[in-house]
């Protein structure tokens, strides 16, 4: 499935070095939470979202394709940060350093889209 793909990239695996929460864990010990489990829980409630969506209203006419689309962007929305959270944002913008970062998303992205799509990848 292309959610395997992208979660075997190095580009995706990096966010399991970077904190979700910052600095927080200086206060809360055990707050240990990274980028990459924030990003592969953020997938799943995006699935459970649109087939929830899917099921209960069927006018909507979402298709298991949509669905994909929307589970890939919750998996990905990470993908172009730096460490310490956004505050790390403003030195990035500030030293015109992003760069490296757009790089690194584009070349995930170039992959996951040479990728062939199945309708199955939801499953």
């Amino acid at each position: 499935p292309v959610t395997r793909a992208i979660v075997d990239t190095p580009q995706f695996q990096r966010l399991g070095q970077l904190k979700q929460l910052g600095v927080v864990t200086n206060v809360y010990p055990t707050a240990t939470h990274t980028r990459k489990e924030h990003s592969l829980g953020v997938c799943k409630l995006a699935e459970n979202m649109c087939k929830h969506l899917q099921e209960n209203q069927p006018e909507l006419n979402i298709t298991n394709k949509e669905v994909l689309c929307v589970k890939i962007a919750g998996l990905c929305h990470d993908l172009g940060h730096g460490p310490f959270s956004h505050g790390f944002e403003g030195f990035l913008q500030k030293n015109k350093n992003n760069a490296e970062n757009a790089s690194k998303s584009s070349a995930l992205y170039e992959k996951a889209k040479n990728e062939k799509v199945e309708e199955d990848w939801c499953h």
